[in-house]
């Protein structure tokens, strides 16, 4: 399967194990630049790819969660993982986006958008009526990109994690995918 966009990309497809290396890549990449004045500088420096690009062939290749690539410049420009929601107070009908990365030299250019629609439509055949995500409150682009997209927070569900030895606020943000309207044209 591979779906055609209207956007920058050239497409979005099911990752394959081969995509690991530019997964990882991106993943190191847009947490150093995302996460700058959030998370600890040398956390970020010590981020590896080989030990990301482990993790995800792991993923790809057990199918969980679901990842999916989207290409532009005839390259890996982003990815989206997604699934069943990992939260215990969430009926079994809601997914969950694990991670969306696009390299930052993809920002926005459609990427993350065109990542969203392949997951959201995908999460819909799979029979879920709602999708959760969990942001940091500090990463004021990711939460512009979710609120653009349909996403709303739930105050009621903010959590503590540790990110090396900076302790950050996470909120879990939710949509209802039968609701999913949302203006074709926003930042990402």
């Amino acid at each position: 399967m591979y779906a055609r966009t209207n956007d920058a990309t050239s497409g979005v497809r099911p990752a394959r194990p081969d995509d690991a290396r530019a997964i990882a890549e991106i993943h190191v990449a847009a947490w150093r630049e995302a996460y700058r004045g959030i998370v600890a500088e040398d956390y970020l420096a010590a981020l590896s790819v080989p030990q990301r690009e482990l993790i995800w062939r792991q993923a790809i290749e057990k199918g969980v969660p679901e990842v999916w690539v989207a290409l532009a410049d005839a390259a890996v420009a982003g990815y989206i993982a997604f699934g069943h929601c990992r939260d215990s107070d969430r009926a079994s009908d809601t997914g969950e986006i694990w991670a969306i990365y696009v390299g930052p030299q993809y920002w926005s250019r459609a990427v993350g958008r065109a990542l969203w629609r392949a997951a959201r439509a995908r999460l819909q055949t799979r029979g879920f009526k709602e999708v959760t995500l969990w942001v940091l409150k500090d990463n004021v682009r990711a939460l512009r990109f979710y609120r653009a997209t349909g996403f709303f927070p739930n105050e009621r569900t903010i959590r503590k994690i540790r990110v090396g030895a900076t302790t950050l606020d996470e909120i879990r943000y939710e949509t209802i995918l039968a609701l999913q309207h949302y203006p074709e044209k926003t930042e990402d």
